[in-house]
């Protein structure tokens, strides 16, 4: 029996709380996408740091912090004990004072480590300076060495952030796990040069190191401060020790990454395989939104005899193929199951790709590091779920490049819905570190103005599916942001998530925008079945000869129907520059464009937006600029062929009837559909709603800009 699909998951940081840029909601959002972390063994984490210090060499600090002049140690009847470090709760002074003398702990440890080039900041006074517009500021942290002087420190700058407090309640507990994520989080979204970070917390006396990787978030189980003293002297010994490499690399950084000024703008140089590339600016780095998953960011760039290429940066799962790969594969189908004709064609629908290569660090492969490598902790760990409480709030950040617009509704999720997210995995995936050069660099079909041009590149992105689909794939990833008009062609990329289709694989949850998504994929159900009742008649046995229900699996159908979401989306989110109708409202096509395409999973109104086709013809008459509508007229006719193709291939449930007839069928209405809509769009520009919607609604009275008064002069 083929494995059911991975259940869908919409990731918060794509949606519009998160593109707010309001601090509170993104931090929400990034907690809702985590929903947990990996607790783990204190010593577990630590290994994974750097080099530990030998009895020998413990013996030997210990030894240095009780008879230096600074005395951070001493050692009496009582015992080893911190000098000047009382435990903060029992300390009277402002939380600054009380933890004032840990930087001088933290800071005579480093100086045990040869060639370290970290340095520690208690309570710095300005907020690190930030590409993202990032207000938020840690209690303290590790800093490269050579740029503790500057005025002005950068989150890229930063190796460790530290939170503190004095108390140990579960308020201190909440508010600092949820700033250390944060500042985590930031890292990892701002710095391209970085592959992980570590953080510290200590509420008390109880010390807390964290991890953020693309596989997990993991932190350790608390030890204290003033009793595990040699612990925490292995702890500042390990991370002094992994800043003592030129790359840093044991601190997260990529040796394979420089960030370079051009200019006023940053832009860096990939080192993949025995080439280098130059980026000359972002095309889509949302994806390194979400603290957990592929952390994909894509740039245009140049080669060093000045050839435009694209560059994807992602974590891939270490048992999935690379795109690459899955490309030669799909092309390796079409090869031997369709017409010579036919696969020259193909070609000319695919992005071409130069090369692939996953990132090789110190000769290894780079792979997410595993906190549980070692046998002797896989009993003592867990996971932990997240206290979604929200406490962060300050000025708005930015929001990243290249994401798909929604209908920027806010989904009002409650922490304690949110909450209720559920993870049915236990292990922890692991990720390689991988990257893929494209030959093709275009414009992704949500930002092509013409309209004539927009559909005809999403029509050449149903070819390329066609393709896939005779060949026995499906893409499972289409939307506005994965076709590229180059040259006059669309072309069809994205191909991370496509399988065959009779392939008996499953991988990790799907993640990121919903808006495409066909509603059977977003219900995980056939829902086009005929309605005949499965219960029973009292008395009678079940009949073993029935064939068992299908796992839910995606299908060409699926595919086709995330094409007529984008055609959707393309008449609902923009209008025509030169539209002439008086009658045309701006905010009721905004209302529907809001119920059309909510940015979250399991909206009822969706479904029947695209399922009642009556009303979809309502809706369309109603709301669509005259211009629009008439180009578009064929969005109600092209969801009931969808409709009927399904009602066909679920007529026999239990069993599926996907043969090459109704392949074929469903392929060739499509194609009319779209063909018909691009011969009627000459001449017609689009313009994103929010543009005039912004254009015509003026400032709120308390965001209006006061009357600027006169200065007093001066003799």
């Amino acid at each position: 029996m083929l494995l059911p699909d991975t259940a869908v998951f919409a990731r918060h940081t794509s949606q519009a709380d998160y593109r707010t840029g309001d601090l509170k909601l993104g931090c929400i959002a990034v907690l809702a996408d985590l929903g947990r972390y990996l607790q783990v063994p204190f010593d577990c984490l630590v290994k994974c740091v750097g080099a530990m210090p030998s009895q020998q060499d413990l013996q030997r600090i210990r030894n240095n912090l009780t008879n230096k002049e600074s005395k951070i140690l001493t050692d009496d009847e009582s015992g080893l004990q911190w000098t000047d470090f009382t435990p903060p709760a029992k300390s009277k002074g402002s939380e600054e004072n009380v933890f004032k003398p840990l930087g001088r702990i933290i800071s005579e440890i480093l100086a045990e480590v040869p060639n370290r080039r970290v340095s520690f900041l208690a309570n710095p006074n300005g907020t690190p300076l930030s590409q993202r517009n990032n207000t938020s500021r840690p209690d303290g942290y590790l800093v490269l060495s050579d740029k503790q002087s500057e005025a002005k420190m950068h989150w890229f700058d930063i190796a460790v952030p530290f939170e503190f407090k004095k108390e140990q309640d579960t308020e201190s507990l909440r508010d600092d796990e949820q700033k250390i994520i944060w500042s985590l989080h930031s890292i990892m979204r701002e710095d391209p040069c970085r592959r992980f970070a570590f953080g510290i917390t200590i509420e008390d006396t109880q010390l807390r190191l964290w991890l953020s990787n693309r596989a997990c978030l993991a932190v350790t189980q608390p030890i204290d401060f003033f009793q595990n003293i040699d612990g925490v002297i292995s702890l500042f010994y390990a991370l002094g020790s992994a800043s003592a490499s030129s790359t840093m690399n044991e601190l997260g950084w990529d040796p394979t990454v420089e960030r370079i000024r051009d200019g006023k703008k940053i832009q860096y140089e990939f080192t993949i395989g025995d080439e280098v590339f130059t980026t000359t600016r972002e095309l889509a780095t949302y994806g390194a939104d979400s603290m957990v998953g592929r952390g994909t960011r894509v740039y245009e760039a140049t080669d060093a005899g000045g050839e435009k290429v694209a560059i994807k940066d992602s974590w891939r799962e270490v048992e999935r193929q690379s795109e690459g790969e899955i490309l030669e594969s799909i092309l390796a189908s079409c090869a031997e199951k369709l017409q010579a004709e036919e696969l020259a064609d193909a070609k000319r629908y695919f992005v071409g790709i130069r090369l692939w290569k996953d990132v090789i660090i110190d000769d290894t492969p780079d792979v997410t590091l595993d906190p549980l490598v070692g046998e002797e902790h896989n009993c003592s760990w867990k996971w932990v779920s997240i206290d979604l409480q929200p406490i962060l709030s300050a000025r708005p950040h930015l929001p990243s490049a290249g994401d798909i617009p929604d209908s920027g509704r806010l989904s009002a999720f409650l922490p304690t819905q949110l909450g209720g997210i559920a993870r049915n995995d236990t292990g922890i995936p692991r990720r390689v570190h991988t990257r893929t050069v494209f030959d093709d660099v275009g414009v992704a079909v949500k930002d092509v103005t013409s309209l004539a041009d927009n559909l005809t590149c999403l029509s050449d992105g149903l070819k390329a599916l066609c393709y896939m689909h005779k060949a026995g794939w499906i893409h499972r990833d289409f939307s506005v942001g994965n076709v590229i008009w180059v040259g006059g062609i669309g072309k069809l990329g994205d191909f991370e998530y496509a399988k065959k289709i009779d392939s008996q694989t499953s991988h990790d949850v799907r993640t990121g925008t919903i808006h495409f998504m066909a509603v059977e994929v977003e219900r995980q159900k056939y829902l086009f079945r005929p309605p005949t009742s499965n219960v029973r008649p009292v008395g009678r046995k079940p009949d073993t000869s029935l064939p068992s229900r299908p796992p839910f699996r995606m299908n060409f159908l699926h595919d086709i129907e995330s094409v007529w979401w984008a055609f959707t989306w393309i008449f609902f989110y923009h209008t025509d520059t030169n539209m002439t109708d008086a009658n045309h409202s701006l905010d009721a096509q905004w209302e529907k464009l809001q119920l059309a395409f909510p940015g979250t999973v399991g909206s009822p109104l969706r479904q029947d937006f695209f399922s009642i086709v009556d009303d979809l013809q309502t809706v369309c008459d109603d709301v669509l600029s005259e211009t629009c509508r008439d180009v578009g007229d064929c969005i109600p006719h092209f969801a009931g062929a969808l409709q009927d193709g399904y009602r066909k291939a679920e007529a026999k449930y239990p069993l599926l009837a996907l043969d090459n007839t109704l392949l074929n069928d469903i392929h060739r209405q499509a194609a009319e559909y779209l063909n018909g809509a691009q011969q009627r769009a000459t001449g017609i520009e689009l313009c994103p709603l929010p543009n005039l919607l912004k254009q015509k609604r003026p400032r709120p009275r308390e965001e209006t800009s006061p009357s600027p008064k006169k200065k007093p002069r001066h003799g």
